[in-house]
C-alpha cells in the first residue's frame, strides 16, 4: 500500500514536532570543590548531634568521636588553627530549604569563630573532597539574596528528614 505524499508529509513533520516538544532544557553543571589542600578545617554533618571533625584530625584511639554542636564549639575555641577556609560536608537527602538553613546555621557558627570563608559540599563515595558538588560557599554567596544559588540547578530527592536542620541538638 502505497500512502499519498501528503500523508506521508504530515506524519514526518508530526515526527519532527514531536521530536522537539521532548528535548529538555539541559541541567548546567553544578560547581565542584577543588582546595582540599587550602583547607582548614572538615566537618561531615549528619545532623547537629552528630558530626565528625576530620580536619584537624580529631581522632581518640584511632576512632572519630561524635560531636555534638556544643563539642565542635568547643573545640574551636580550645584548638590552635587557620581561620581562613572551613568545609562542612553535608548528606545528599536534604532539601533545598534544609540545605539553605544549613547553609545561614553553619556560616553563622563558623564565621562567630573567625572563619573567612564556609563552603558546604554534597558527600561523596570517597573520604576526598576535591571533586565534590558545592553546595553553599560563603565567598559566593555574599553577593547573591539566595544562600545556595549551586542547589537550584539539579533536581532534589523528596527529604523524609525535616527535623534534622532545625534541631538544636543541645
Amino acid at each position: 500500500m502505497r500512502l499519498p505524499p501528503n500523508v506521508l508529509g504530515l506524519w514526518f513533520a508530526g515526527l519532527l514536532l514531536a521530536g522537539c516538544a521532548t528535548t529538555g532544557t539541559q541541567p548546567v553543571a553544578q560547581k565542584r570543590f577543588h582546595e582540599g589542600a587550602a583547607t582548614d578545617l572538615v566537618l561531615r554533618f549528619n545532623r547537629w548531634d552528630t558530626i565528625h571533625m576530620l580536619r584537624p584530625d580529631s581522632r581518640q584511639a584511632g576512632f572519630l568521636p561524635i560531636l555534638a554542636r556544643a563539642d565542635v564549639e568547643r573545640e574551636l575555641k580550645t584548638r590552635r588553627l587557620g581561620r581562613n577556609l572551613a568545609v562542612v560536608v553535608v548528606g545528599f537527602l536534604f532539601s533545598q530549604e534544609q540545605e539553605a538553613q544549613l547553609a545561614r546555621d553553619w556560616e553563622a557558627l563558623l564565621s562567630g569563630h573567625g572563619f573567612r570563608r564556609v563552603v558546604l559540599l554534597r558527600t561523596g563515595s570517597g573520604n576526598d573532597i576535591d571533586g565534590l558538588p558545592i553546595v553553599h560557599d560563603s565567598a559566593i554567596a555574599a553577593g547573591n539574596e539566595t544562600p545556595s544559588a549551586a542547589a537550584t540547578n539539579r533536581p532534589r530527592p523528596s527529604a523524609a528528614r525535616a527535623d534534622v536542620a532545625h534541631s538544636s541538638g543541645d
